[in-house]
């Protein structure tokens, strides 16, 4: 165990979880070919308050291998998004690989929490991830993350 074994941290899926996505489940893209994030209602008001713990966003980007955004494109959204969060965000992983790929960080599979726990020293079961598919709650069991709640029901959505 690491200097900092024990840590308590929050992994957050993006698309649908943190930011609206467009009517085909994906994250927005503007006319310049820009990703586009537009901030779900209470996601600031709820980590806020949470800016002291490990806060991750893990998401899968299967655009990047289909060519309908690059890596740079999908980076520069998550930057933003730590833009408009008051640099709360400790880190994020992008799976830019799609379902056929049979990659290790793809969710459901546990890949991306697994890495960014190592890294950063979490301690897993005491941690939460958040999500707004049983593919988020699937990759929280995967990736041993002690507890899985709904989006809906983290960020009080009606």
């Amino acid at each position: 165990m690491g200097p900092d074994a024990g840590n308590i941290a929050v992994f957050c899926d993006l698309a649908g979880t943190l930011v609206a996505m467009d009517e085909t489940r994906q994250l927005p893209i503007d006319a310049r070919g820009n990703v586009s994030l537009r901030l779900l209602p209470n996601v600031r008001e709820t980590l806020m308050p949470m800016r002291d713990h490990l806060i991750f966003v893990v998401t899968n980007q299967a655009g990047i291998k289909r060519g309908r955004l690059s890596l740079a494109q999908a980076e520069a959204a998550l930057n933003e998004l730590d833009r408009q969060l008051d640099g709360i965000l400790t880190g994020w992983m992008i799976c830019p690989h799609d379902d056929a790929d049979g990659c290790a960080c793809r969710k459901p599979k546990g890949g991306m929490i697994a890495e960014l726990a190592a890294i950063h020293g979490v301690d897993l079961a005491g941690s939460i991830m958040v999500g707004d598919q049983e593919i988020d709650a699937l990759a929280a069991a995967a990736g041993g993350v002690g507890r899985f709640v709904y989006a809906a029901e983290f960020f009080g959505w009606k």
